[in-house]
């Protein structure tokens, strides 16, 4: 002992400088213990403990200390006050926003509100809108939901601003098809949105003012509206036009459905989606455009500093673009990110560094902490840290192979590089892509090797200088050039999407392993010294997680409609292709395969299961599993099988059977999942049991 706590000591005060990156790592640590829990805590319990723990580590600081043990206490001391922060931002973030969510489904009604958001689909599929400032039949204003995404078909003259009125019908928002499935109910919640519908007519429109969107956002969506015509005019490839509007307008809904599948499975889907990669190549351009018009002025460079000028330029040219294209949550995190680097360059401090990293995903999740469970967020940030850490890594010996080479050695280091970093980010963001999507391109260091070039070198910079040449009326040239880049990049990733396994879709990741390996890469990354050999201990765990997670072998939908039961060579059967299509997909991506297997129809049989008029009969693991299809077989199961399913309510008294997952089942827990532990035990959950009572879960036990 004598000899390790000076040891611990030294390790530890070696850490003094990286204290500032473990910010958002504490604060997501509150953050994720707040949306872990089931039920709502008081809010004064995290409030005042966080004020206390605030105050505790002012006072210990105050007092200046240089001792060990006052160093270990106020590090501690900071420590709880950051994660119990995290805990009570996220729970007023919830409670700010107080999102009214429908409980039930409206039927058909009458239905008016504002028009607040359009997102225009596929020609021929009409739009989604967002409506604000609702008015809704059959609702009391008090469970009115502030706004509602409708489904339209008739979107000809609808315009932001507009009061339309429609007969339609409006859902709550959809449960999770599964245990541990993405929760969209959260999703909407934290959006604003209280329910979704779609409109029996064309809408008609009451009013066609704008009172409440202001002249700079009409002026913006006249932007938008104004570019759409000439993309139309001067692109004749469709692909090509639907992907220039996106990265134009922010329009997506275009991109046919065949284009999204090629980027996808050729690993360059990141391209379509606005945000870091897009507004940090504008921000680019606009930087070294203006700098180098300042510095062909001789007499101005010399007494202006014409890379701080061409920064702010830059700043205020992505805000503009970003203003343009959506503010969605991805774009201003990639705003925010941009501007801290250009802030750094005015400032001349280190560009791009893991505390600039770290400062702004501090920003996000104390603005936006939900975002913390988000996809964008975690990809985005886990591939810029990664690449950051790594790049600092290898600064100095990067820098003495470029300094003095030749135009073919700076060439070949290019190639090195590109290459290098897709590797990176490809590493980086495939556990979260295999854990939220079960879906990893395999060839997309080579698709990304040309593409990303392309994107960069050609079309972002053809994409800056559109805007300009558009309203000279000089669009048709720089139009004709982006279309065939877009083409170029379009044909690259359809000739990988068909290569014979060009996707690995393996079953989905348990999350604690996904916890454990983000814990392991932030320690290695944030601790100094040898203590960052703690790292191996999550990395064990992540492995252990990994090994001894199983998928479900029996699933049912809230419904009862949809049934799956998987065989001895993991492979799940439905018993339908056409009930609850949605969670089908779900479950059949998240069990690792593409193709839905149909059980037996009646009178068939196969292997595992054989069924009739009344149901079908399965063993699995020493387990007799009924389902049941008619009431007149439940005298029947309840006497014969361990696990009886029913799509009715069963009132047999008793009934046999340990578990009986009957239509009152579903309706108080939502869909089910079972397991067959190895020791013959039977492992049942729900969506109810999984999720708790949150402000955003609608059950029938609120």
């Amino acid at each position: 002992m004598a000899r390790l706590l000076p040891w611990m000591y030294g390790e530890l005060y070696k850490q003094k400088h990286n204290l500032l990156l473990w910010l958002p790592i504490l604060l997501s640590i509150g953050i994720g213990s707040y949306f872990y829990l089931r039920s709502e805590p008081p809010f004064i319990v995290p409030a005042c403990l966080a004020f206390f723990c605030a105050l505790g580590t002012l006072l210990l600081y105050a007092r200046r200390d240089k001792s060990a043990l006052f160093y270990t206490l106020w590090l501690l001391c900071t420590v709880a006050a950051v994660i119990v922060s995290g805990f009570t931002i996220a729970q007023y973030r919830t409670m700010s926003l107080g999102t009214i969510m429908l409980q039930t489904k409206t039927g058909t009604t009458m239905i008016s509100g504002r028009i607040i958001d359009i997102d225009r689909m596929e020609e021929g599929d009409g739009s989604r809108i967002i409506l604000s400032d609702l008015d809704i039949e059959k609702l009391e204003p008090a469970v009115t939901p502030q706004k509602v995404r409708i489904r339209v078909k008739w979107d000809q003259n609808l315009r932001i601003g507009q009061r339309v009125e429609f007969l339609g019908a409006i859902n709550a928002p959809s449960a999770p098809v599964a245990p541990h499935a993405f929760d969209f109910q959260r999703y909407a919640y934290f959006q604003g949105i209280g329910g979704f519908g779609f409109a029996f007519k064309e809408p008609t429109i009451l009013e066609q003012n704008v009172p409440q969107s202001g002249p700079f956002n009409q002026t913006l969506e006249k932007i938008r509206q104004s570019i759409l015509p000439i993309l139309d005019k001067h692109m004749k490839n469709a692909s090509a036009r639907g992907v220039a509007a996106a990265l134009i307008t922010g329009e997506r809904t275009s991109i046919p459905e065949d284009v999204w599948d090629d980027m996808r499975d050729s690993g360059m889907a990141h391209m379509l989606a606005i945000s870091g990669l897009h507004v940090g190549m504008v921000a680019g351009v606009i930087f070294f455009f203006v700098r180098l018009c300042l510095v062909l002025i001789p007499r101005f460079a010399e007494k202006h500093p014409a890379k701080k000028y061409a920064a702010l330029a830059a700043i205020i040219g992505a805000l503009l673009y970003m203003l343009i294209v959506g503010s969605t949550i991805p774009t201003q995190r990639a705003m925010l990110m941009t501007t801290i680097v250009m802030l750094a360059v005015i400032l001349d401090r280190k560009a791009f560094s893991m505390r600039l990293v770290a400062l702004t995903a501090f920003i996000v999740l104390l603005i936006t902490p939900e975002a913390l469970w988000s996809a964008s967020f975690q990809m985005s940030f886990a591939a810029v840290s990664m690449l950051v850490f790594f790049y600092d890594r290898i600064r100095n010996y990067w820098s003495s192979m470029y300094r003095n080479a030749s135009f073919l050695r700076r060439f070949g280091l290019y190639i090195m590089g590109v290459s290098m970093t897709t590797v990176i980010a490809t590493f980086a963001t495939a556990p979260f892509a295999l854990f939220h999507f079960q879906h990893l391109s395999v060839y997309s260091l080579f698709s990304n090797l040309i593409g990303v070039p392309i994107m960069a070198f050609i079309v972002m910079p053809l994409t800056a200088f559109s805007y300009l040449a558009m309203s000279i009326g000089l669009a048709a040239p720089v139009l004709w050039a982006m279309e065939h880049s877009i083409g170029f990049i379009l044909y690259i990733a359809h000739s990988v999407s068909v290569i014979d396994g060009s996707t690995w879709n393996p079953p989905a990741w348990n999350m604690n392993a996904l916890i454990m390996l983000v814990v392991a890469a932030c320690l290695g990354m944030v601790v100094r010294g040898r203590l960052c050999l703690v790292a191996v201990l999550p990395l064990i765990l992540c492995a252990y997680f990994t090994m001894s997670y199983t998928q479900p072998d029996i699933l049912i939908s809230s419904s009862g409609k949809l049934m799956a039961y998987r065989d001895d060579e993991a492979i799940m059967h439905f018993n339908s292709r056409s009930s609850d299509r949605f969670a089908s997909d779900i479950w059949a991506r998240r069990n690792g395969q593409e193709d839905k297997e149909r059980w037996p129809y009646q009178q068939q049989d196969n292997n595992d299961m054989k069924c009739d008029s009344f149901g079908c009969y399965v063993e699995r693991a020493g387990h007799k599993i009924a389902f049941s299809k008619h009431p007149q077989s439940h005298m029947n199961d309840c006497n014969t099988a361990d696990i009886m399913i029913a799509e009715d309510p069963v009132f047999i008294k008793p009934c046999k059977a340990e578990i009986i997952i009957d239509k009152f089942y579903l309706w108080r827990n939502g869909a089910t999942a079972l397991r067959f532990a190895n020791n013959g035990s039977i492992i049942v959950n729900n969506v109810e049991q999984d999720r708790g009572h949150r402000p955003w879960t609608i059950s029938p036990r609120r």
